[in-house]
């Protein structure tokens, strides 16, 4: 089974503690790019057919059927969950599973012939989350909350009181639960459940204007819901013209908001005509992802992928650029690495889902893909050329796995069907590539700015600034400045201030292939699983392998602010990504984006920077109580 490490987990910890030391928590400091998977590789969960089909179905009896329109979650470790509209035993049921060997369902009991499921909502540690509703015994409508591996253990949650429905469903890793809620008559909110105690806390993030005269909001569309408690929405306001008046917002718990965009009934300079009534994509640095449709002037009507990256409004995709022919009207994903999924049509007409990195677009798979199957070798395809081949929406997990649903046909007779398949579309990316030698002992690579000009200096073209001038001293000539004067201490002449007066060092180089005062080292450059002040045991991550994982290539944060010290401004420091070994240059900030809402105390009685230390102990705290090692499938 595949699983993201505790060092994946450490550095998404980090970066939505750095959002959260921004303004009100929604401040965001645009990233280095995300990386592209190379390919991917469809495994199959689960396969749906009619009863009497003599193709039947896997991991299934035949006779269980998906719903039309759909959502199937996935999660860190490949699991996925779905709901199923018919079962040979009548009620609805959710399905959950891994990596080909699912099975598990749990079947409504006998709530009334119009009792019906949602879509489920999934997190990490295996509780799966979904709402009934039109149960004749209106006791039985609300949120079903079980635990994957003990289904038969279920709690009813009917908060807040008086709900008639929970739509949007979505279930967080930090157990909290996130939905639109609807009051028969009344109106509409967004709601978060946060467990407590044996109950809930209940908080609204934004209300219709028939729950709150002070609201603004005519209507709410679905809304997006992240780890952080925050939702993305879009809201109807009242209409002073012909054109839409509509804007997205971000919504934290503590009743601030950040405006993201707005259509340009409410300004003209918007390229947003109207947005989509199909919910966005939320991520937990703030970034959204989101369809709409782009007109300008009196121009065309063009359906858009955008997406707003913290810093400025990008087109993703569009009707009729790149290969693209058509965006489909179907919610798009995303993920911390900043990857965004959804489908569209491309210029041959055929229909296909897709990934980007906010700039370039690459398919995960396409209709007419011959892919494996139960039954061998099998095409996406159905019957009807017209019909679409794929159902729902899809959904990426943190590491980059993408969930579709597609009907599935023979490879050489597209009449005979083959019911219909729930794929984990498995991501493969291509290894970190070495960005140079640092030229000392070990000829170890080096990920820093090598081959290139390093911020504020010149340099010689060899890795880590050596033989150039290190920022604030004079160099010797030898890298890490070893053999010369390194800041605020004596130097020994050997690299990195080993073996010299280095203030707490143990006369070890850089404690790496030795004992670390207090505890073993992992034998890792950069004193990882030593005493390194602020030093989150791994080494440093950079270009090299981390200890219980490949390195992710991304050293040190460079290309973002890394906490504590300056950063050089330069996308990943190459990382072995900048082509040719040369330096990609700064991370592009874009322009200024819509202000932050000012309603509401902005006061801060201390730097964020005093957060700091705090969140390295929290880190290393989470380091040293990771509950699983790191794992591959």
């Amino acid at each position: 089974m595949r699983d993201v490490t505790w060092i994946r987990r450490a550095r998404t910890l980090l970066r939505q503690s750095a959002v959260m030391l921004g303004m009100g928590g929604l401040a965001l400091t645009p990233g280095a790019q995300a990386e592209l998977p190379e390919h991917y590789t469809l495994q199959l969960q689960a396969r749906t057919n009619l009863l009497g089909n003599e193709s039947g179905a896997y991991n299934l009896k035949p006779g269980n059927l998906l719903a039309g329109s759909l959502q199937v979650p996935v999660v860190a470790d490949g699991r996925v969950a779905f709901r199923l509209s018919i079962t040979p035993e009548g009620p609805n049921a959710i399905w959950w599973g891994s990596d080909a060997a699912g099975h598990h369902r749990y079947v409504l009991p006998d709530l009334g012939e119009d009792a019906r499921a949602s879509d489920p909502g999934l997190n990490s540690d295996g509780l799966v989350a979904f709402a009934v509703t039109g149960a004749t015994a209106t006791t039985s409508n609300g949120i079903y909350l079980l635990r994957s591996e003990a289904p038969e253990d279920v709690r009813i949650v009917r908060e807040p009181l008086g709900a008639s429905d929970w739509s949007s469903l979505a279930l967080n890793d930090a157990g909290q639960l996130g939905f639109r809620v609807t009051f028969n008559g009344v109106g509409r909110g967004y709601v978060v459940l946060t467990p407590q105690g044996a109950g809930w806390t209940t908080t609204y993030l934004a209300k219709e204007k028939t729950l709150d005269e002070a609201s603004p909001y005519e209507f709410l569309y679905s809304p997006a819901f992240n780890d952080l408690g925050q939702m993305a929405g879009v809201g109807d306001l009242p209409s002073e013209g012909s054109e839409f008046y509509q804007e997205l917002r971000v919504f934290s718990a503590d009743g601030t908001s950040r405006l993201i965009a707005q259509s340009r009934g409410r300004d003209a300079a918007s390229p947003i005509y109207r947005f989509a009534s199909v919910q966005p994509a939320l991520d937990n640095l703030g970034r959204v992802a989101f369809i709409a449709t782009a007109r300008a002037g009196a121009g065309p009507n063009l359906t858009t992928v955008f997406l707003w990256d913290g810093a400025e409004l990008r087109v993703v995709a569009q009707n009729g650029q790149e290969g693209i022919r058509e965006v489909e009207f179907f919610p798009p994903d995303m993920n911390d690495e900043g990857l965004i999924v959804f489908r569209a049509i491309d210029s041959d007409s055929r229909r296909a889902v897709w990934v980007s990195d906010g700039r370039m677009l690459r398919r995960v798979v396409s209709e007419h893909d011959i892919v494996d199957s139960d039954l061998g070798p099998a095409r996406i395809d159905q019957e009807t050329p017209s019909g679409p081949v794929f159902a729902g929406s899809v959904s990426i997990s943190p590491r980059g796995d993408v969930s579709v649903v597609a009907g599935l046909a023979p490879p050489d007779n597209d009449q005979e069907e083959w019911g219909t398949a729930i794929f984990v579309a498995q991501a493969s990316f291509a290894p970190p590539a070495d960005g140079g030698v640092d030229g000392g002992p070990g000829g170890e690579s080096d990920a820093g700015c090598d081959g290139g000009a390093c911020p504020g200096e010149g340099d010689s073209g060899t890795p880590g600034c050596d033989g150039g001038e290190c920022p604030g001293e004079g160099d010797s000539g030898t890298p890490s400045c070893d053999g010369g004067e390194c800041p605020g201490e004596g130097d020994s002449g050997t690299p990195s201030c080993d073996g010299g007066a280095c203030p707490g060092d143990s006369g070890t180089p850089s404690c790496d292939g030795g004992e670390c005062p207090g505890e073993g080292d992992s034998g890792t450059s950069s004193c990882d699983g030593g005493a390194c002040p602020g030093d989150s045991g791994t080494p440093s991550c950079d270009g090299g392998e981390c200890p219980g994982e490949g390195d992710s290539g991304t050293p040190t944060c460079d290309g973002g602010a890394c906490p504590g010290s300056e950063d050089s401004g330069t996308s990943r420091c190459d990382g072995g990504r900048c082509p040719e070994g040369q330096d990609s240059g700064p991370v592009d900030a874009g322009g200024a984006g819509p202000p932050p809402d000012t309603g509401g105390c902005g006061c801060q009685s201390t730097s964020s920077t005093a957060f700091l230390p705090w969140l390295f102990l929290g880190l290393a705290w989470f380091a040293a109580h990771r509950r699983k090692g790191p794992s591959s499938r």
